[in-house]
């Protein structure tokens, strides 16, 4: 039996939920029926094309392709991977993300493919800051993943400003009421939203709770199998360092023994060619004190011819 994740502790929790409690009035109830089997009767359920849909103000455009990037290259631990979460089996890779930058650069009409691109995701990421607060057009998206998507999560990211109404808020309205099936808030149904802050907790934990959530699996087990992972790497890393180091070392002594021996091979060459630069030297003056010698007999001889020239005769 696959295992599963109690909801209450799930990283689900970043996710938007009505504060009262109240469940779903007939007609509301009715609306999301037919939302759901309208999906269903063009497949959307079963064939939705991307894992979440990113809202942020063109402000944030910076914080929206780190989360982008952030959630298509993470690798879920294999420990969580088939696993039973809050919206189903837990995948290996949450991918693709949509961000309309991207989707839709050459798009003609933005309308409809944004609108089309909300009914196929799988959750909403909204990158909250008084820029996307004060932006009409992440508030529209907002309602309308939510008109489309009534059982779909949806999740916030605070990169700037706090949470609330004020002057600083950051959080868009649709984010603070719930939205009825014509996409207009409902005043009587108001939302805690709870958001990870990228100014208090950092990119690392801010990335984990968000994909935690997504996955819906508690952020502390999947915090644990990442922190495992992190020491497995550093092990391996060290492992590794220590084999390199080794190796190295290695080929250190080896390069070192061999540097002696063509050094004593050097020395050994070279005294052979001062031996043989000595003999030859030595050869060339015995060569030399032999003409000379020869050169003197001969001297000798012509000097004595020249000053007896009878008793050279009478001996000869």
């Amino acid at each position: 039996m696959a295992d599963s994740f109690p909801s209450d502790q799930s990283g689900a929790d970043y996710a938007t939920r009505p504060s009262s409690g109240n469940p779903l009035g007939p007609g509301q109830a009715l609306a999301a029926l037919g939302t759901h089997l309208a999906d269903l009767a063009k497949g959307r359920v079963e064939q939705s094309r991307y894992a979440a849909f990113i809202s942020y103000s063109h402000r944030d455009m910076a914080v929206a392709r780190w989360l982008h990037k952030a959630i298509e290259s993470y690798r879920v631990p294999r420990a969580l991977v088939g696993l039973e979460g809050d919206y189903g089996t837990v995948p290996a890779r949450l991918t693709p993300v949509f961000r309309d930058e991207d989707e839709l650069a050459g798009a003609a009409q933005l309308g409809p493919k944004l609108e089309d691109a909300l009914a196929r995701s799988r959750a909403l990421v909204v990158v909250c800051s008084p820029a996307a607060r004060a932006s009409q057009w992440v508030d529209n998206e907002v309602r309308t993943f939510k008109r489309l998507n009534p059982d779909a999560p949806v999740f916030a990211v605070i990169a700037g400003g706090v949470p609330g109404e004020g002057e600083d808020g950051c959080f868009p309205d649709a984010l603070l009421w719930e939205v009825d099936a014509a996409g207009a808030s409902d005043r009587s149904r108001p939302l805690e939203p709870l958001a990870p802050d990228l100014q208090v907790l950092g990119k690392r934990v801010v990335k984990l709770k968000l994909i935690a959530g997504m996955l819906g699996v508690p952020f502390d087990r999947l915090n644990d199998r990442e922190q495992r992972r992190r020491r497995t790497f550093a092990a391996i890393y060290t492992v590794a360092s220590l084999v390199l180091i080794v190796a190295l070392s290695a080929l250190s002594l080896i390069a070192l023994h061999n540097a002696r021996i063509a050094e004593r091979e050097r020395i050994a060459a070279e005294q052979q060619r001062n031996e043989a630069i000595a003999a030859r030297d030595l050869a060339e003056r015995r060569t030399w004190l032999a003409q000379q010698s020869a050169e003197q007999i001969r001297a000798f001889a012509s000097e004595a011819c020249q000053t007896d020239p009878g008793g050279a005769a009478a001996r000869r």
